[in-house]
């Protein structure tokens, strides 16, 4: 973005993303951070804002994504079959939250949180242009676990900003990805720590 921290303005050069291998999804979603869910069905698309994401395997690459039954995503994902999980960061936590409060049958949500579609690499729905990362994907199974629906996806793209993601996410003192705690709250990393395990006596290395 012409200001990573700042406000995206329409025309503004936005940061170089390279496609990813498949199996790179998993370390995409590692951190738990919040995603926003894009679906479409019909040529009408949506915005979900989600915060229970994870991956489920290396290989095949799958991620799921949990969507309670009565959210207009769960239905333009059970009928399209496809979807986008798109990363956003900290300076697009407005439009986050919006996704997250406001109904894509009563409004058009890209345009009531600034947002702006763009062609995917592989699979006909939209990705959010200001994110900084997307996994396309393909619906393999949905499960209901019980009050949410779990849609698992198998990964058919992944793109993601080439600053801030190589193998995996580039944390420095601030992270710039989104966590959700409740409600309104959320939160960023502050910094990474690293395991370091003392070998012990007779231990191969």
């Amino acid at each position: 973005m012409a200001e990573r921290a700042g406000i995206w303005e329409q025309g503004a050069e936005m940061a170089s993303k390279s496609p990813r291998d498949p199996r790179q999804a998993a370390r995409l979603l590692e951190p738990g951070p919040v995603v926003l869910v894009t679906a479409q069905f019909r040529s009408q698309p949506n915005v979900m804002t989600a915060a229970w994401v994870m991956p489920l395997s290396l290989d095949p690459p799958r991620v799921g994504v949990a969507i309670h039954p009565s959210r207009f995503t769960h239905e333009l994902v059970t009928r399209g079959e496809l979807f986008v999980l798109n990363l956003p960061t900290l300076d697009l936590l407005e439009a986050v939250h919006r996704c997250g409060i406001v109904s894509g049958r009563d409004v058009d949500k890209f345009v009531q949180a600034g947002l702006h579609p763009a062609d995917a690499l592989e699979i006909d729905v939209p990705i959010i242009e200001e994110c900084v990362a997307h996994i396309e994907c393909g619906l393999a199974e949905r499960l209901s676990l019980g009050d949410h629906d779990l849609f698992v996806g198998d990964v058919l793209a992944v793109s993601a900003d080439d600053e801030l993601f190589t193998d995996r996410w580039q944390i420095a003192d601030d992270s710039p990805l989104i966590h959700h705690v409740a409600l309104d709250l959320y939160a960023g990393l502050s910094r990474p720590y690293t395991a370091r395990l003392e070998r012990e006596e007779g231990e191969e290395s």
